[in-house]
């Protein structure tokens, strides 16, 4: 369905949950040099310092006088990061406490071009759980590699738009301008269904100088308990009832939203009860969000499709309800 033979490689990365394997990516991983960490360093030191001594060694502060002014209390004092993790996630620029945002950049700011006109930029968490963020920092490392490998500059027929003109000439200063052949952008969000699990969305977008480029949807769900990668089969009790449940409930959604983009071949096909269609789940406070890879049920058109299921439509399916919480 997808026509790109590097997702295939992405979603192996993804699937994959032998030891060796993230041993490999952790150590590939440990070696590149990602510039958005050297900001961990200073983290500490951008956090509030916690007082010292009992309330006793402390200055008296004296009382104000009966007719004196209440003083107002410096706007900038109730702005301050309550912990270091919530400094560390200020500095790094990210949206969620607790949460230090790292990028992977290739070629690094100031550094050679790669002679294959390849930029890779991936945005990604670390979320305080030291197994958890070994494992996201080892596959997003995993990705670039795969794409990096797939990359063929010198391959036989390569049209010469391929070696490709600038994509909007709005964004150069000269028409005869031009961008690499080959990039990999990466951006995520994140969703706490409970304290006990975190789940990541990143959207992985690439461009390897074809008419367009290719946008996947991947998720990665863990167990906050065990630092556990959670794959389709350790979410439910039984596994074969939730691929069904989310089958009729999507399809049930999607019709009448695509409407006369509907083709139902491709919506039957992209909804069937197997794991690979339903291998892209958030997990939400709520439930689970189903994201659908574009061309999987319905026209690129038609955008990204994502689906809502409350968690108690599932319950027949045996889901692990602490990872919700309940």
């Amino acid at each position: 369905m997808f026509s790109i033979p590097f997702f295939g490689a992405v979603r192996a990365c993804l699937r994959a949950a032998g030891a060796p394997v993230l041993l490999v990516m952790a150590a590939l991983a440990a070696s590149f040099p990602c510039g958005a960490l050297a900001a961990t360093p200073r983290l500490l030191a951008a956090a509030p310092a916690s007082p010292q001594g009992t309330d006793a060694a402390r200055p008296a502060t004296p009382e104000p006088a009966a007719n004196a002014p209440t003083p107002e209390v410096a706007p900038a004092a109730a702005s301050l990061p309550a912990t270091p993790e919530d400094a560390a996630a200020q500095l790094s620029g990210s949206q969620w406490p607790g949460v230090i945002n790292h990028l992977l950049q290739k070629p690094l700011p100031g550094s050679p071009a790669d002679p294959q006109g390849a930029v890779i930029h991936i945005d990604y968490p670390s979320v305080g759980s030291p197994a958890v963020d070994a494992d996201i920092r080892a596959w997003v490392t995993g990705i670039a590699n795969a794409f990096e490998a797939h990359l063929d500059l010198s391959r036989p027929g390569l049209p010469e738009a391929d070696m490709l003109p600038v994509h909007d000439v709005m964004e150069s200063d000269s028409p005869t301008d031009q961008r690499p052949a080959f990039e990999l952008w990466g951006s995520y969000s994140i969703s706490r269904p409970s304290d006990a699990a975190v789940s990541i969305t990143f959207e992985i977008w690439n461009y390897t100088g074809a008419l367009q480029g290719n946008l996947d949807i991947l998720t990665l769900n863990y167990s906050l308990l065990t630092g556990q990668r959670l794959a389709f089969m350790d979410l439910f009790e039984k596994p074969e009832t939730a691929l069904t449940l989310m089958s009729d409930w999507s399809r049930k959604e999607l019709a009448p939203r695509l409407g006369a983009t509907t083709r139902p071949a491709v919506l039957e096909a992209g909804t069937a009860p197997l794991v690979e269609n339903f291998s892209s789940l958030t997990l939400t406070p709520e439930g689970v969000c189903i994201n659908f890879q574009p061309y999987q049920v319905a026209p690129w058109a038609a955008g990204v499709q994502k689906v809502e299921m409350p968690l108690e439509a599932l319950l027949p399916a045996g889901p692990l309800l602490a990872l919700w919480g309940r």
